[in-house]
């Protein structure tokens, strides 16, 4: 037992010898980096206070069931919370989690996702479409090969507003609509003037497809919604209909019944570049911050500022009616541009299916908000004008620690 003993201590000390020679190290513990915490000042910390408030005061009057909101503010997301409830009659509360469908807000994921595409030189904004879709031509077959990328997500290809949109809430796929667009007689020539879009717009899933060999749906996962780490954002009907965490939509049946829910429809999921995503208020600040600049890595300043890029005037105060002064909106690939007595605004808006949601963030002044509800109401749009007034001068900040 003793031999035993001292050729066992002495293979540890010849052992021990040799690793102390040699430049065999322990493999280093690795701790993962706690979530940086958002250190808000008192007069921002106020203002959420009065915000949250009055926003939840709106809801009641505007007898909507159920809301979500986020905000963001120099890269941080300073507040996201759920108000009312996923369903009327119910109790079951909306969270920072719950899914809503985005409808047109959808259409920004799409451009910010070409842009990551130009960055690596797979398409190019000024690429004709006919380039890469043989079977997309227009009316006027010399205007079909000047229709660039751009022009396709800006709404200025020339084509008559809302062209096939009966298609796609039909259910036809877009591999049967897009061909049809040779059929609809022109408005405009190319880029001169602007004309809302869902079937057009959604040609950019096609060239996106063909160029990668890979589906649309994969290509958002794997270049937007992973690397942003938007666990709850999706792009099909399935996956909203098995949430077991969803905010039903509601419409107005009747005046005595008010809102009613209704069955969450199949429609824009064959079209999700137009209007088919889901996602929930918390992963909606996650975009915010990517489109405020604060992803370079995903996507680069330079890339988003051609994005933002005013491309075609709108002419008409739809857009613009809720922001007192303001007259004239614009359009740049995939979103609105207006510009608030000096403060650039960019938004969109979305209705789909008995739910409605906005987004819009001011780049210079590093703040955005998205609000997304399970009801029709202009409410939202008439929430954004005073929340971005009040950051105008500046002097609400948050840094991280």
């Amino acid at each position: 037992m003793i031999r035993y003993f001292s050729v066992s201590l002495l293979l540890v000390v010849i052992i021990g010898s040799y690793l102390a020679f040699t430049d065999i190290e322990p493999e280093p513990v690795v701790v993962e980096p706690e979530p940086e915490e958002s250190v808000i000042d008192e007069t921002l910390a106020n203002y959420l206070e009065d915000f949250e408030r009055d926003f939840e005061v709106g809801l009641i009057e505007e007898k909507i069931p159920g809301a979500a909101v986020a905000i963001v503010k120099d890269g941080q997301i300073i507040f996201q919370k759920g108000f009312g409830v996923k369903k009327k009659g119910t109790s079951e509360k909306v969270d920072e989690n719950t899914l809503f469908r985005l409808g047109s807000l959808s259409k920004g994921f799409a451009s910010v996702l070409t842009g990551k595409f130009v960055e690596k030189g797979v398409v190019g904004w000024n690429d004709p479409v006919s380039r890469y879709l043989k079977y997309f031509k227009l009316n006027d077959h010399q205007q079909t090969d000047l229709v660039q990328i751009r022009h396709l997500l800006s709404h200025t290809s020339g084509l008559p507003r809302h062209a096939y949109t009966n298609l796609i809430e039909d259910g036809l796929s877009l591999d049967r609509i897009i061909p049809r667009l040779e059929q609809v007689p022109l408005i405009a020539k190319v880029g001169g003037q602007h004309s809302y879009q869902n079937a057009a717009y959604s040609a950019i899933e096609k060239v996106l497809e063909v160029q990668t060999n890979t589906d649309f749906n994969t290509l958002i996962h794997e270049n937007l919604f992973e690397p942003l780490r938007m666990n709850h954002t999706s792009a099909s009907y399935e996956s909203i209909e098995n949430s077991v965490n969803k905010a039903l939509p509601h419409v107005v049946y009747s005046r005595s019944r008010g809102r009613v829910p209704v069955p969450i429809s199949e429609k824009y999921y064959n079209a999700v570049s137009s209007g088919g995503l889901n996602a929930s208020a918390a992963d909606m600040g996650k975009w915010l911050q990517l489109l405020t600049g604060h992803h370079p890595e995903v996507v680069s300043e330079e890339t988003l500022q051609e994005i933002y890029n005013p491309i075609a005037t709108l002419n008409n105060r739809r857009y613009s009616r809720h922001w007192e002064g303001v007259n004239k909106s614009y359009y740049g690939m995939g979103w609105r541009v207006l510009d608030n007595h000096g403060q650039k605004i960019v938004y969109h808006g979305g209705y789909v299916n008995g739910y409605r949601s906005e987004i819009a963030f001011a780049p210079d002044d590093d703040v955005g908000i998205c609000i997304l509800i399970n009801t029709h109401s202009s409410y939202p749009s008439e929430v954004m004008p005073e929340f971005f007034n009040n950051f105008k001068s500046g002097s609400m900040n948050v840094a991280a620690k």
